[in-house]
């Protein structure tokens, strides 16, 4: 059982709609979509947002109420194992405008770099400023992900464990991504 304290939420909290928001928030389904939004580097109520609307409508437009569910859903997701990685993430949709972001305690930040002249070659280091990139080409910018999904669909990383090993002792680690193919 998920435990909510509601702090200086107490008197929304008490009210029929915040007892309906913790148990529509608490249902398995929505922290299954919750953590999926975190998994794939998203702010968490990315995930919930559309079946937030359909249940709640108009109600869950208010300041307040959308401040009650960011933190009803920390507290959710920190009851399962995920800590903040950043507060006040842009979000372009309804009813969210910025929301916080989650990921795991074991995961570790990565940087992308695209090869100017071939965007098949790319460089994953463990930092964006001062990246000890290689120089025998230029280097953009391309992408941040922690998730090891992300890093396993995005970039073909099997081992997460070993690519760190790999920027940890080599500064960097270079690989060609390989265009998908698509369905016709």
């Amino acid at each position: 059982m998920i435990a909510y304290n509601p702090d200086k939420f107490g008197s929304l909290y008490e009210t029929d709609l915040g007892q309906r928001l913790w148990g529509f928030l608490t249902e398995e389904a929505n922290i299954a979509r919750l953590e999926t939004a975190s998994q794939l580097g998203k702010p968490a109520v990315e995930g919930i947002e559309e079946h937030l609307l359909e249940a709640f409508r108009e109600d869950v437009l208010a300041d307040r109420v959308k401040q009650m569910v960011g933190h009803m859903v920390r507290q959710i997701l920190e009851q399962r194992d995920w800590v903040l990685d950043q507060t006040d993430v842009k979000v372009q949709s309804v009813p969210f405008s910025k929301a916080a972001r989650y990921r795991r305690a074991d995961w570790i930040t990565f940087h992308a770099f695209r090869n100017t002249s071939d965007p098949r070659d790319v460089v994953i280091t463990d930092r964006r400023q001062n990246a000890p990139l290689p120089t025998d080409a230029r280097w953009a910018y391309y992408a941040t992900f922690a998730s090891p999904l992300k890093a396993s669909v995005a970039f073909g990383v099997r081992d997460i464990r070993q690519l760190r090993q790999h920027v940890h002792a080599h500064g960097y680690q270079r690989m060609r991504i390989e265009r998908m193919l698509r369905r016709a």
